[in-house]
């Protein structure tokens, strides 16, 4: 099987317009649909903190673009009175404010609390008016929608389907306008989130990245990999394949000046993601629907081995300092011993891909089909897009003595370290 690989010219991000990815005569409109495909499956859904969330100040300064009459549409959750236009921006910002309250650091996934649910439960949930309007054995009951998000994310459809290839979803994903003939459900991810759900900022180690807007809006915020922003980069929380910033919004005036891409996905969207870009994700509207599909790239191996690398000083430090893995490791990630990742290591350096240049599988150039518009984005200033800094000490709740240790796994697993290491490797 050929190696799919971008264009040259692919190498900032772009927005595909006019791609069919769901191959469905039935609406999507409101996710009714995919409750009727899932047919009340449980799925898992984190629930954090609005107010607690960076992305407060985005989503906020999302809707601060917008007129008066909008905000005031979107943000009343179906009262019936509607205001008129013309309110100042300053009466229209304490509105908003009381709603989406700008927060003090990133939520990590570990932050928030996992529950189960199915998807007519998040329905009813995302469109209540307040909790009191649903059943007490709700499984969100006790969560507000206007101080919680939820979040159904990374949900890999093979596995959630239990590998049954039959599936109707499976066989309605198709990712061939996009220049992907022989991907559909079987290499894709879902994500269902209502407002104010989000992904921190981080990068994917592995791949290219394909993400399909179905429902919903949700913005993307982009950084080049070389971005001063990866300053901040941290491996607390670890998750294999996810590089984090852990945004300090005291430090944000610091990189008002770099270069971010701000895109905001509407249904019928589709997004590339080069390997290696910084993002924020966070969805704009009351219920979001996204598929994505990540492609393997001929450099993968050897992030693997990094990878790697990377686990063995996390876990062999929180294990020897008996710190809990619910606050190092992120919540889908399990503590494996150092001796299974030294073996894990050998196994990966031993294997002849790294002695030899990159596989020398066929590769094909993605060509998206003729009636697909490519809109290649272009970069505006960090500081022009509304974020409020706020006053932050760092890790407030660790001893002096685990954010001395956090600082030196910061230098130990930054990426130019574990490049050092990888090569001393290679050269012993």
């Amino acid at each position: 099987m050929s190696m799919m690989t971008a264009a040259p010219e692919w190498n900032v991000p772009y927005v595909f317009k006019g791609a069919t990815i769901i191959d469905d005569t039935h609406s999507w409109t409101g996710g009714r649909r995919l409750a009727d495909l899932f047919n009340e499956k449980l799925l898992s859904f984190r629930l954090g903190k609005r107010q607690k969330s960076f992305f407060g100040s985005l989503i906020l300064s999302y809707f601060m673009s917008l007129d008066g009459f909008q905000i005031l549409e979107w943000m009343e959750k179906g009262r019936k009175e509607k205001r008129r236009k013309g309110k100042c921006r300053k009466q229209e910002y304490e509105e908003i404010n009381d709603i989406f309250i700008v927060g003090d650091r990133v939520q990590f996934e570990k932050d928030c609390n996992h529950i189960q649910a199915t998807i007519n439960d998040f329905l009813s949930w995302t469109t209540s008016i307040d909790n009191n309007s649903l059943p007490i054995d709700h499984p969100l009951y006790q969560y507000s929608n206007e101080e919680y998000f939820a979040y159904a994310d990374y949900m890999h459809l093979p596995e959630l389907f239990e590998n049954d290839d039959q599936h109707p979803l499976i066989h309605m994903i198709k990712w061939s306008d996009i220049g992907l003939k022989d991907r559909s459900g079987k290499e894709s991810t879902l994500w269902i989130g209502s407002q104010g759900s989000h992904t921190p900022c981080h990068y994917d180690t592995y791949g290219i990245n394909f993400v399909a807007q179905i429902v919903g809006k949700k913005r993307w915020l982009l950084f080049p990999p070389e971005s001063p922003i990866g300053q901040l980069q941290t491996r607390i929380p670890y998750e294999e394949s996810s590089v984090y910033i852990d945004i300090e919004p005291s430090v944000l005036g610091k990189f008002k000046d770099i270069d971010v891409y701000d895109v905001t996905l509407e249904p019928g969207d589709v997004l590339f993601v080069p390997k290696h870009w910084w993002h924020f994700v966070s969805s704009l509207d009351t219920i979001t629907i996204s598929v994505n599909s990540w492609l393997e790239q001929p450099d993968d191996h050897v992030e693997r081995i990094k990878e790697m690398l990377v686990r063995q000083i996390i876990i062999s430090t929180m294990l020897s300092h008996d710190y809990p893995c619910d606050q190092w490791l992120n919540h889908n990630e399990i503590v494996t011993d150092p001796a299974t990742n030294l073996t894990l290591l050998s196994s990966l350096l031993t294997n002849t891909d790294v002695q030899e240049p990159p596989p020398k599988r066929p590769r094909n150039i993605i060509t998206t089909a003729n009636h697909v518009n490519e809109q290649r984005l272009t970069s505006t200033l960090f500081g022009s897009i509304g974020l409020t800094p706020s006053n932050d000490n760092g890790f407030s709740d660790a001893s002096d003595d685990e954010i001395l240790l956090k600082r030196l796994l910061r230098a130990m697993t930054a990426s130019d370290t574990i490049d050092l290491i990888y090569n001393k490797l290679l050269s012993v």
